[in-house]
C-alpha cells in the first residue's frame, strides 16, 4: 500500500500550531498585527533569528518557535494577521501592575508601524490563596473585572479587557494544579480570545457606517417599485432601468467593500465562542464570568453586523426581483409589438399574393401572346401549304391551346417553387 501524496501534510496540520508548555511563575506577552504589519513582523522575526544564530523560518513557513536564554519566542502567520508570543519565566513579583516590557520584544517589534490590533499581557503564578478582591485590587487597581474558575477549577482567571498603559490587555492567571501542557493550552485560548474578539469587532464600525447607506438604497428601491405601477411606455421603462442599474452599481460597491469583513467577523466570533466554552468557566462569587462579560457587547455588535449583512442581501434580492419584473414588462410590451408587426406583415403578404396572382394572370396573357406569335409564324404557313387552312383559322385553333399550356406551366412552376426542400 502507498500513502496518498497529501496524507502526511494533512496529518501534520493537526500539529502545526503547538502550544508552549508553561510553568509558574511566568509571563506571556502576545501581540497581533494586521497586514501589512504581519508581513513586516515575519521579516523582523527572520532578521532577529539571523542576528542571534537561530533557525530562520523559511519563506513558506506558517509558524516557528525559538529559544533564547530562558525565553521562548513563537511567531505565527495567519490569513490576514500575524502574531508574536513571548514566554519567559520571571521569579519577581508578577502582581506588579507595570512590569517593563522585555528588551527582546522591543528588539523584534520596533519600527513595525501602527497596525497592532491586539496585545495581551498574561501573568501566570501559583495561586497564593488570597481573597480575589485583594488580588484584583492590587493588580488592576479597580474592581470592574471579570473572573472565573477555569480548566475544571484548576485555575483562577481575572481580566478587565481594558488596554493598559503599555498598550496590553492584562490577564491574571492563578495556577491551582495545572500541568505545564494544560497551562500552555489555556494561555493559548486566552490570547486567541483576545485576538479574535478584536478581529471580529473590526466589522462593527463598518456596519455602523453602512447602515445609513443601506437605508438610502432601500428607500430608493421602494420608490422605483412604486413607479413600476405608474410608468408606461418605452421612455419611462428605459428611465426606470437606468435607475435600477445605478442602484445595482452602488449596492455592488458596498458588497465588494464589506462582504469579506462581515463574513470574517462571523467566523472570528464563532472562534471566540468556542474558546470561551473550552475554558470551562465556573463562577467566582462577586465576579462576572468572561463569557457574559464579553457577550454583553460583543454579541450585540456581531448581531448588528449580521443584520446589516442580511439587509444588504435583502436589498440585493429585492433589486433582482424589481429588475426581473421590469424585464418581464418590457418583454410583454415587445411581444405585443412583435404581434402587431407580424399582423402587418401578414396583411402585406396577402396584398403581395393578390398582386402576384394578378401579375401572374397578366404574365400568362403576355407569354401566350408572344408564344402564339412565334408559333403562328411557323405553323400557319405550313398548315396553309399542306392542308389549305386559312391563317385566321389556324390562329383561332392554336390560341386556346397555347394559353392553356402556358397557364398549366406557370401553375407547375409556382407549385414547385412553393414546395419545401
Amino acid at each position: 500500500m502507498h500513502d496518498h501524496p497529501l496524507r502526511h501534510r494533512l496529518n501534520e496540520e493537526l500539529h502545526s500550531r503547538p502550544s508552549i508548555p508553561l510553568h509558574a511563575p511566568g509571563r506571556v506577552l502576545h501581540v497581533a498585527l494586521l497586514d501589512p504589519g504581519s508581513r513586516q513582523l515575519k521579516e523582523a522575526f527572520q532578521a532577529f533569528c539571523a542576528r542571534n544564530a537561530l533557525p530562520v523560518p523559511t519563506a513558506g513557513a506558517k509558524q516557528a518557535i525559538v529559544e533564547i536564554g530562558t525565553a521562548r519566542v513563537k511567531w505565527e502567520g495567519h490569513g490576514e494577521f500575524g502574531t508574536l508570543t513571548l514566554v519567559e519565566a520571571l521569579p519577581e513579583d508578577l502582581l506588579t501592575p507595570s512590569l517593563p516590557l522585555p528588551a527582546l520584544l522591543e528588539e523584534i517589534t520596533s519600527g513595525l508601524g501602527e497596525l497592532r490590533i491586539a496585545a495581551a499581557d498574561i501573568r501566570f503564578l501559583a495561586d497564593p490563596g488570597d481573597p480575589a478582591a485583594l488580588l484584583v485590587e492590587r493588580f488592576f487597581g479597580h474592581d470592574d473585572v471579570a473572573g472565573a474558575l477555569i480548566a475544571g477549577a484548576h485555575a483562577r482567571l481575572f481580566t478587565d479587557f481594558r488596554i493598559g498603559p503599555q498598550g496590553f490587555t492584562r490577564y491574571l492567571l492563578l495556577d491551582r494544579g495545572l500541568t505545564a501542557a494544560r497551562a500552555g493550552r489555556t494561555v493559548r485560548r486566552l490570547v486567541e480570545i483576545d485576538t479574535y474578539r478584536m478581529l471580529a469587532l473590526l466589522a462593527y464600525p463598518l456596519a455602523q457606517e453602512q447602515a445609513p447607506a443601506i437605508a438610502r438604497l432601500e428607500q430608493r428601491l421602494h420608490e422605483i417599485v412604486e413607479d413600476l405601477t405608474r410608468v408606461h411606455g418605452p421612455a419611462g421603462e428605459r428611465a426606470l432601468l437606468e435607475r435600477l442599474t445605478a442602484l445595482s452599481r452602488e449596492l455592488e460597491r458596498l458588497v465588494d467593500a464589506h462582504a469579506f469583513r462581515f463574513g470574517a467577523a462571523q467566523a472570528y466570533h464563532r472562534i471566540v465562542q468556542q474558546r470561551l466554552a473550552e475554558l470551562q468557566e465556573t463562577s467566582i462569587s462577586g465576579y462576572q464570568r468572561l463569557t457574559p462579560f464579553l457577550e454583553r457587547r460583543l454579541g450585540p455588535a456581531m448581531a448588528t453586523c449580521a443584520a446589516i449583512a442580511a439587509r444588504t442581501e435583502s436589498v440585493s434580492t429585492r433589486l433582482a426581483r424589481a429588475t426581473d419584473l421590469l424585464r418581464t414588462r418590457v418583454d410583454v410590451a415587445l411581444e405585443a409589438q412583435n404581434q402587431e408587426i407580424l399582423a402587418g406583415m401578414a396583411e402585406r403578404t396577402k396584398a403581395q399574393l393578390r398582386l402576384q396572382e394578378t401579375v401572374e394572370g397578366l404574365s400568362v396573357v403576355a407569354i401566350s401572346y408572344y408564344a402564339l406569335s412565334v408559333l403562328a409564324k411557323v405553323v400557319e404557313p405550313a398548315m396553309h401549304y399542306l392542308f389549305g387552312f386559312e391563317e385566321a383559322l389556324v390562329t383561332a385553333v392554336l390560341a386556346p391551346l397555347v394559353v392553356l399550356t402556358v397557364w398549366f406551366g406557370m401553375r407547375r412552376l409556382r407549385a414547385r417553387l412553393a414546395r419545401p426542400e
